[in-house]
């Protein structure tokens, strides 16, 4: 049987069903009502896109939008895409015109994730416009929408190539959030091993114990401190990364320090106030 989407409270708030029309009357397979939309009601093109795709069978808007270019428009237009996709998978009658989008953010995503590289080079360290920043994180979001699809579709090589796609974001511009870094690259190295791609796996299970370790060592030098909810997931995502290192190279390397993980994370976690401190201080 061929999983689909079910229109659950998740998938209702990330569509907006209750204020844009447009994706209800998609899943609904009111054509009619949806080419009958006026163009304001719209938002960076998208209803221009549906519109085209369902009179013409194909949209000259998305044939000719420039995906790579990093200006503001393009997150959210990226992510009414993916919206498009959410519904006509809930539609069900529409898979050509859901693989027809699929396929032009597929064949855009590795050009406009190498543009963000090269704007973020440096990044923390050299400043970065904000706006490119936060298309970024934009873009990121969708990709994790479209990695939250794939899981559902349980469609493994297309799981593997957003997969990869979002971790190249986080890199660029997530750098300092180890939680996120951590977490990232590990279900990256997992997708790497589901392919077949066991090297690659070693490699991206390399990087996220080498981003993450001298967390454990705060913690080690700290025995007083316990991890706070960010703490522990950067513990857990080193954890799987010691496991699998091992798992992968058939050593035991990591034994002790799976352990010394498991201890931190069963310390009770006190939040100080340090300026309450300070005003006892000043009394």
């Amino acid at each position: 049987m061929e999983n689909r989407l079910i229109l659950n409270d998740d998938v209702k708030t990330f569509l907006e069903i209750d204020n844009k029309p447009v994706w209800k009357l998609i899943i609904e397979n009111d054509i009619n009502s949806l080419l009958a939309l006026p163009a304001e009601d719209a938002g960076n093109d998208i209803l221009a896109v549906a519109k085209e795709l369902f009179s013409d069978g194909e949209s000259h808007t998305l044939k000719e939008y420039d995906f790579v270019t990093i200006r503001e428009p393009n997150g959210a237009f990226i992510r009414d895409l993916v919206r498009l996709i959410f519904a006509l998978d809930i539609n069900g009658t529409q898979d050509e015109m859901l693989k027809r989008i699929a396929d032009a953010l597929f064949d855009s995503f590795p050009g406009l994730i190498e543009q963000i590289q090269k704007e973020t080079f440096g990044y923390p360290a050299r400043m970065v416009a904000n706006y490119i920043l936060s298309e970024s994180a934009a873009i990121r979001a969708a990709l994790m929408n479209l990695i939250y699809y794939y899981k559902i579709r349980q469609d493994i090589d297309a799981l593997h190539f957003v997969t990869v796609m979002r971790t190249t974001i986080t890199l660029a511009i997530m750098r300092n959030y180890k939680n996120i870094v951590g977490h990232d690259m590990v279900e990256t190295a997992k997708i790497k091993e589901v392919v077949g791609e066991p090297e690659a796996a070693l490699t991206f299970y390399n990087g996220a114990r080498e981003n993450l370790e001298n967390e454990l060592r705060w913690f080690v030098e700290s025995p007083e401190m316990g991890p706070n909810e960010d703490d522990a997931v950067v513990l857990q995502s080193l954890k799987e990364a010691y496991q699998a290192i091992d798992r992968l190279n058939n050593t035991g390397e990591y034994v002790k320090a799976c352990s010394l993980i498991d201890e931190i994370l069963s310390r009770e976690y006190i939040e100080y106030d340090f300026d309450e401190e300070d005003d006892g201080e000043d009394e």
